[in-house]
Formats: structure tokens, sequence, C-alpha cells
């Protein structure tokens, strides 16, 4: 979908584009645009183009200063990939058979996420997003999957991706603080040192607080902050 067809001063970045898998599991027309500047007529822009897709909610990457209140800040940390192996004795591969386990671990450990902050999307249903975003990754989606294991279970997980992007995280509650995070961190730099990967990026909630100190004491460094908003337009449902 190009971006020809939204006239508008703002530096756009990327988009717009309708996202398929979004729209469909959420169940409306769903579209993203990348923008690195807000003008005055950003929003009027905008709903024009949204009406003519029928979109009905319009994900905006940006800075501060949209006219709507942004439902999240998405922190970005990058580490530097060294020669040293990490070690990593509570961590494996995911197996094909950790999925019913690592489902319920999902649907409760991305609380913090803009889908439960905004507010329109049903809290079920964005526990199942992640449910379904941990399986699908195990199945393929990503490039690989590591499993912390506590008292002979999975009790958490990290999604790799070989471009050198840490995708999903996340320790079971009662398995927090025994240093599974740590590992998972590092059986995922010790993937990319393998691939020769010199950098990862990974991509975080500005209200995860848990998340952010567990990636600054594994040694990333932040490297951007930016601004997610969610614009609406449930008319376009009905037209």
């Amino acid at each position: 979908m190009s971006s020809s067809r939204l006239s508008v001063t703002s530096a756009i970045v990327a988009g717009p584009e309708l996202l398929e898998w979004d729209s469909e599991f959420f169940g409306i027309p769903i579209a993203r645009i990348d923008v690195g500047a807000f003008t005055p007529d950003f929003e009027r822009a905008v709903k024009p183009w949204c009406a003519l897709h029928r979109i009905a909610c319009l994900y905006v990457l940006g800075p501060s200063g949209a006219d709507a209140p942004p439902v999240d800040l998405r922190v970005t940390y990058e580490s530097d990939i060294d020669g040293v192996e990490e070690e990593t004795p509570a961590v494996r591969p995911a197996l094909a058979e950790d999925i019913p386990a690592l489902e319920p671990i999902a649907r409760m450990s991305h609380r913090d996420s803009r889908f439960y902050a905004d507010g329109r999307f049903d809290a079920s249903r964005c526990d199942d997003l992640y449910a379904t975003w941990i399986r699908r990754s195990v199945e393929g989606w990503a490039d690989a999957v590591w499993v912390a294991i506590h008292n002979d279970r999975p009790a958490g997980y990290l999604t790799c991706h070989r471009h050198g992007a840490i995708g999903l995280v996340a320790v079971a509650g009662h398995a927090r603080g025994l240093g599974l995070g740590r590992q998972l961190v590092n059986a995922a730099k010790n993937y990319f040192r393998a691939h020769r990967v010199p950098r990862v990026q990974v991509v975080t909630q500005g209200r995860n607080t848990a998340a952010r100190a567990l990636y600054e004491k594994c040694g990333f460094r932040l490297a951007g902050v930016r601004y997610w908003y969610h614009l609406w337009f449930p008319e376009n449902l009905h037209a």
C-alpha cells in the first residue's frame, strides 16, 4: 500500500501500509505508518487516507508531539557482540513439545505492551496474541528460540532473528529472580556470536522497568526512544 496517496507534510519514514496479520487477528482493518516529524495537519491528512482504505486503527511510530497521547514508549537497546562465550546452564533450544508450557507464560508476561495499554483491544485477545506469537516463533517465525528450564519445566523463553534482533523475552512469575533472564540473553549473544553478527538490538516498553534493567545488566546501551500512538477511526468500520 503506497504512501503516495497520503498527502502530508510530515517526514514519512515508512508506510502507510496495511497490516494483514494484525487485521485478521483482531478482526478490524489495521495499518501502520512511521514518521520522523509531526506537523499540525498530520491527523487531518491521515484521516482521509484511513477512510479510503477503511482503516479502523492506525499504528503511528514517531517522536513526541502528536495531538493524541502515546500508548507506549518504544525503547531500543543495542549491544556489541564480543568473542567471549557466555555460560547458560539452564537454557536450551526450544522444542515443539515445549509449546503447551510456553503459551501460558506468554499470556501473562507481556501486560506492559501497547496492546493492553490502548484499552480498546480486548485483553483476552491480547493474551491470545502473545500465546500465538511464541507458538509460531517455535514453529519457525523466529530463527531461534531459547527456553529456560527450572524444576525440569520450561520457565521462560527468548526469540532470536538472525539479522541481529531479540524478539519476545519472558520468564514465568514463579521463576523470576533466579538469573534465568540473564541466561536467556546470554544464549542469544552466543547465538549471534556463532553467526558472526557483530551487534544485537532489542526493543522493549518504557514502562517495562524489569526488562530495561535486565538489558542494562547484560551490557546493552540505550540506542533510541520513540513513541507509539494508536489513532482510531471506528466510523470506517461502517463506511
